[in-house]
């Protein structure tokens, strides 16, 4: 068998924050690259909630977002991308611990996460992709 043909990871979980910043899009890119390498399927996963500030969404809304960003997504990898939207009562308290519990559920056997440059609140409070690269039980691609 060539290196090449040699299939390590079969579903990628992908989380997502639906504002879209620059560490999702390049990681979006990553993601995409890795699963058509591997021949792998992508989950988006988002968790939502309402939040402070935030204006409220449906979960048609949301999941509409997640459908356009799954299929701009399946375009770029030529593969199966799915989207799953965990509703959180919390999204700050609950995040970590939800994406951890998905990526168990939907059997990924790795997470492609983006994330952005330490700051310094990161030394006192770990940052999502931290989290999940510290407690996740499957591979975690961080993309800075």
């Amino acid at each position: 068998m060539a290196e090449e043909d040699v299939i390590m990871y079969t579903h990628i979980m992908f989380p997502v924050d639906l504002h879209l910043p620059p560490e999702v899009r390049k990681a979006a890119d990553v993601a995409a690259e890795v699963a058509k390498w591997q021949k792998a399927k992508i989950t988006v996963v988002s968790v939502t909630g309402t939040q402070p500030g935030d204006p409220v969404q449906t979960d048609a809304t949301t999941n509409e977002e997640l459908r356009a960003f799954a299929d701009q997504l399946a375009k770029n990898s030529e593969t199966e991308v799915a989207f799953l939207n965990i509703h959180s009562v919390d999204v700050a308290a609950e995040v970590d611990g939800d994406l951890k519990g998905a990526a168990e559920e939907i059997g990924a056997d790795l997470i492609i996460v983006g994330t952005h440059a330490p700051r310094i609140t990161d030394y006192i409070f770990s940052s999502h992709a931290g989290y999940l690269a510290n407690h996740a039980n499957v591979s975690v691609f961080v993309v800075r």
